[in-house]
């Protein structure tokens, strides 16, 4: 029996420690209902013999493991993070019953060349672009005025937006990460 080094935790699910050894430095896990997954919190544990100077670099795959996918990285430094999966929206995970998690134990040289400090901020700022959008195409189609630089819109035209916005949250959660 190897030691437990990482915990994972899913909303709504128990934390989850016993990840399988598969090999030097490599362990691995089966996540049911992926697509039920939105975010996951991947942490090391108080005590964790992963070395100094080293990382828990966390991967995903779907049945076929052909394609690892990474998610992110936890080490000395930083030792939780919480990651957005993209799981609900994912094509290769549609229709999962179940995907892999990968962990590998990497020297921190190669978690940084990996170049995922900025990817969540990447992923945050499109998000908040897209709803952006929304609300600029809601606005152009109030508009009266289409020849000058400016807008004429009705003073109401953001309570609307909002009960609009709200209604197709409470339909799909997931609805502005979709590709248009």
């Amino acid at each position: 029996m190897s030691i437990a080094q990482f915990g994972l935790v899913i909303a709504g699910r128990p934390v989850f420690t016993d990840f399988q050894e598969i090999g030097p430095g490599r362990y691995m896990t089966e996540i049911p209902e992926p697509t039920q997954v939105t975010d996951l919190t991947f942490f090391l544990l108080p005590n964790s013999p992963v070395p100094m100077g080293y990382g828990a670099v966390l991967y995903f795959a779907v049945p076929a493991l052909q394609n690892w996918q990474l998610l992110g990285t936890v080490f000395a430094e930083k030792p939780s993070a919480i990651f957005r999966t993209g799981w609900p929206t994912h094509p290769d995970v549609a229709g999962q019953p179940v995907l892999q998690l990968g962990i590998s134990i990497e020297p921190l040289d190669n978690v940084k060349n990996l170049g995922i400090e900025a990817s969540g901020l990447v992923e945050r700022k499109a998000f908040a672009l897209k709803i952006a959008q929304d609300l600029f195409n809601y606005m152009t189609s109030f508009s009266t005025s289409n020849t000058t630089a400016y807008m004429t819109i009705p003073t109401n035209l953001l309570d609307r937006w909002m009960e609009r916005f709200e209604a197709k949250y409470k339909r799909d959660p997931n609805f502005m990460l979709k590709i248009e």
